[in-house]
């Protein structure tokens, strides 16, 4: 009678100490749910396989596009790809080569590409997808690359080096601190000076009075709406086409 007594109050002790577990373990899947900004965004990169679907999917589509050379690429992630810039600009020789949830590395597996082109002009941003995996430092190492490839597979071309643009955690979570875009912004600006291209700051346009993006500009808080693109182009604008540079 008292091993069984004894069985039953393990089975329960165990019971309890596994519910605990479980519930520990929701909580932790919850809060990790929502770090990455919740279960609509959660579904859609499981759905495109991380994002890596869609940046395939992009990069074959401008591997078959017609080769038009000389003109002027903006090359980047979503942020750039989210513009009409030909029209925003209005410039038909303008080109959009930017891939949504690209980073350092994904532009240097396909940079040959646009290289090819001889463009004319090339303004280029990237940096905020990679610090979900890499170090400030570890980004400013794959931008000095890209820029040294550039030079090298291009020297003709007018490169311009914008700086990454503020996040907004509290429009939704968003793990990505601005300290870090900060940092990052810092590492292009040296590298702008090191190779004596422009470098375009449009980090202090795009801030409120906290340093976060402007939610003026954005409804998630990281891309933007027409009112900051529009901001951009005025940034931007006396640059395109302008032999000056």
């Amino acid at each position: 009678m008292n091993s069984a007594k004894f069985l039953i109050r393990k089975v329960k002790k165990m019971l309890i100490i596994s519910i605990i577990l479980n519930l520990l373990g929701a909580i932790a899947i919850c809060f990790a749910i929502q770090r990455l900004g919740g279960l609509q965004f959660m579904y859609y990169r499981l759905n495109n396989q991380g994002l890596a679907g869609q940046y395939e999917h992009r990069k074959t589509l401008y591997e078959m596009l017609p080769e038009s050379k000389g003109k002027i690429i903006f090359l980047g992630d979503s942020l750039t790809e989210g513009c009409e810039w030909a029209e925003l600009l209005e410039n038909p020789n303008i080109l959009n080569r930017g891939i949504s949830g690209d980073q350092t590395e994904g532009i240097l597996k396909r940079l040959k590409l646009v290289l090819d082109l001889h463009p004319q002009q090339l303004f280029l941003m990237i940096g905020v997808n990679d610090l979900l995996f890499h170090s400030p430092e570890k980004i400013v190492a794959n931008y000095r690359q890209i820029v040294e490839q550039i030079q090298v597979e291009s020297p003709l071309t007018q490169l311009f080096l914008q700086s990454c643009l503020p996040v907004n955690d509290e429009v939704r979570t968003i793990t990505i601190d601005n300290k870090d875009l900060q940092t990052i912004n810092q590492g292009i600006e040296k590298i702008a000076t090191d190779f004596a291209v422009p470098f375009i700051n449009l980090y202090p346009d795009f801030t409120d009075n906290r340093g976060n993006l402007n939610t003026d500009f954005t409804a998630d808080g990281i891309h933007l709406n027409g009112k900051g693109y529009a901001v951009w182009k005025g940034k931007i604008a006396r640059f395109v086409n302008n032999d000056e540079f």
